[in-house]
């Protein structure tokens, strides 16, 4: 007698989750949107749910403030890093390094620059926070592509794993500073791939 296991039924909860990110996620890019055409300071709450089409309530349900809506930033820019990673992770240490930055950073400029702006003026005001810690899928997926640089024999056994990923990631938000002052129309993914490949070089054994 042969059974057969029948897939569990949608929870009523799951789909709750489910509506619940899908309206983070609207009111997030209605933000973006507004941020970008009136400038993070000239945004009201009012202005972004009415852009995402939700009650201002929704608002105070996902976020704390605007400034914790742009900090967010992070979290929705790792599942861009996670799945770029987990499509080079076998690639040797530069093509893994340059293809990871071709994979995420064409989605990360489509944001427009108002968003990056607005963390980068609010960053020194949020001082009890960790944004670039150990956690982070970004700084866990460059200690992954320094280990393959490591392994391919090409960065010093002596300088840790940590030592290297900071070098990267330093470089990385310095770039993305001085695209959101480009007056040149330049590409981010461009000028990251540029800096990137001349740290990761000057990284060499």
């Amino acid at each position: 007698m042969s059974t057969s296991t029948q897939p569990a039924p949608t929870t009523r909860s799951t789909k709750r989750k489910d509506q619940s990110k899908r309206t983070k996620r609207k009111i997030y890019e209605a933000a973006v949107q507004e941020i970008n055409q009136k400038g993070f300071n000239a945004v009201t709450i009012e202005d972004i749910t009415t852009t995402a089409k939700v009650a201002k309530g929704s608002f105070y349900t996902h976020f704390k403030s605007k400034e914790d809506l742009v900090f967010s930033t992070l979290a929705f820019s790792d599942e861009i890093y996670k799945k770029a990673y987990q499509k080079v992770q076998n690639l040797a240490f530069l093509p893994m390094m340059t293809q990871f930055l071709r994979l995420s950073y064409p989605e990360y400029e489509k944001r427009g620059k108002g968003v990056l702006r607005a963390m980068i003026s609010n960053y020194f005001a949020q001082e009890d926070q960790e944004y670039y810690g150990e956690d982070r899928i970004l700084v866990q997926c460059l200690r992954g592509i320094v280990e393959r640089g490591k392994r391919d024999g090409l960065l010093e056994e002596s300088i840790s794993t940590q030592e290297y990923a900071q070098i990267l990631l330093s470089t990385m938000i310095g770039v993305e500073v001085l695209w959101c002052f480009d007056k040149e129309g330049r590409s981010l993914a461009d000028m990251m791939e540029q800096a990137m490949l001349i740290t990761a070089k000057g990284m060499f054994r």
